[in-house]
């Protein structure tokens, strides 16, 4: 009997596994209304796996476009080229390498490191010969830099050019972003772009003009427009369907949320000692009725430089930001107590209206779009907004905090190999959605987060 039992059990136990299995099966994968034989990726630095503050290979292989593209191969697709670096090397605009965390003598902090700028400065190490390919993602390119051809004329000289897109671009000085993807005949395409047309202007401080074409400027948003309505029409003109995505707020990002105005921790003896550095300076407040700066034990308001202001100077306010690039001198020089911070690492008011005003004009541009050319849609700011709340993922938890978060890689802008993971599956649900595919997740945990020493 004890036998019979025994064999009864297991026999329960081996069909009530088997009904587990068969409720937790990926459903099969299928293309629905799309043709994913051949998958474009358009776009800037998230598209090409721009992270920890340079482009690297092990970025490119976790890019969030090559992860989306992986799970297109059980869907037709046909290969995903991308313009790979040589393994164990980095590069970013500065020309130093990718950021790591390392001890040093403050403490575990973020260092970068040595890099390989050849990558950028030797047209020798290019791979132009391997063009076109899948992935034109291009670090630091907005909007109009995807239809333009000088974009890619090394000839030009520093500041006409970007040696990201010259080193694989098919016809430097000739072809362009959009006709380099247009030339492998897309079925379907990503097309991400709008972040730098407004982040060059928030990563200088507000330095530039609120509409402008510089370096530092906010991108017109008919420019914008009418660089976004050139992509999309010429490549839905050939048929292909695809999925495009919203700019992200600011809010969003660490770099812009890391110092919080009110950060500056003090003892009662040193706000003292501040008092009676800025003593001189609230005589002359006082006679201009002005506020005046001040300090007390525990938080306070950062100094900062405003070049409006009638004395050159003044305590922040809640809702104006500091750069996470200020971080390393408010300890080390005392920046915001006993010196200001200097203007270009501080958004004002006004700067972040612009830079509301933009972000909104452009994602207004991107969503209207959305409609007429009849695609996916993912907007990043709900994505954004649930991660900033906390994302729990298999069992782990992320969320925007920086370094501890687990989205955000060591420069506070881009993103982790996990975090492009649950960005490829904000698009591939995007997609799934709109064209009734099933294209599988990521498994987001299998990518790598941030690498403690």
């Amino acid at each position: 009997m004890k036998m019979i039992n025994k064999l009864l059990y297991f026999a329960l136990a081996i069909t009530f596994l088997s009904s587990c299995d068969q409720e937790a099966d990926v459903p099969t994968p299928k293309s629905g209304e799309a043709d994913f034989s051949v998958f474009v990726s358009l776009g800037d630095s998230y598209s090409a796996g721009y992270t920890d503050g340079a482009l690297s290979r092990d970025g490119q292989e976790s890019a969030f476009t090559t992860l989306m593209a992986a799970n297109l191969s059980g869907l037709g697709n046909e290969g995903f080229s991308v313009p790979f670096l040589p393994a164990e090397t980095s590069v970013g605009s500065s020309l130093e390498g990718k950021m790591e965390l390392q001890v040093t003598q403050s403490g575990l902090a973020p260092v970068t490191t040595e890099g390989n700028p050849e990558l950028l400065t030797d047209p020798s190490t290019w791979i132009n010969d391997g063009a076109p390919y899948h992935n034109v993602g291009i670090p630091g390119a907005r909007s109009y830099h995807l239809v333009a051809p000088q974009y890619g004329d090394y000839t030009l000289g520093a500041g006409n050019f970007n040696p990201f897109y010259a080193r694989f671009a098919t016809a430097p000085g000739v072809s362009t972003a959009l006709s380099d993807a247009l030339s492998l005949n897309p079925t379907f395409f990503s097309l991400w772009i709008g972040g730098n047309d407004v982040l060059g202007y928030a990563l200088a401080g507000g330095e530039g003009e609120s509409a402008g074409m510089g370096g530092d400027d906010i991108t017109p948003a008919g420019v914008f427009g009418q660089s976004y309505d050139l992509m999309l029409s010429s490549l839905t003109g050939q048929g292909a369907k695809g999925v495009i995505a919203t700019v992200p707020d600011i809010d969003r990002i660490p770099f812009f949320n890391t110092v919080l105005p009110g950060m500056l921790e003090l003892t009662a003896e040193q706000a003292a000692a501040l008092n009676a550095g800025y003593q001189q300076y609230n005589d002359a407040a006082v006679q201009y009725n002005l506020e005046k700066i001040t300090f007390t034990e525990g938080a306070n308001y950062f100094v900062v430089e405003d070049e409006d202001h009638p004395l050159g100077m003044r305590q922040i306010e809640t809702d104006e930001k500091i750069l996470l690039t200020a971080r390393t001198n408010i300890t080390a020089a005392g920046w915001g107590s006993q010196s200001p911070v200097p203007q270009e690492y501080v958004l004002d008011k006004a700067e972040l209206t612009a830079i509301s005003e933009a972000t909104e004009a452009f994602n207004g541009v991107i969503r209207d779009r959305a409609g007429q050319f009849d695609l996916a849609l993912v907007e990043t700011n709900d994505l954004l907004g649930a991660t900033a709340e906390g994302l729990m993922v298999n069992g782990i938890s992320y969320n925007n905090a920086y370094i501890t978060g687990g989205v955000f890689s060591l420069d506070g802008i881009h993103v982790t190999a996990r975090g492009s993971a649950i960005l490829a599956n904000e698009f591939i649900d995007a997609v799934n959605e709109k064209y009734g595919s099933t294209i599988p997740h990521v498994v987001v945990n299998n990518q790598d987060g941030i690498i403690f020493p």
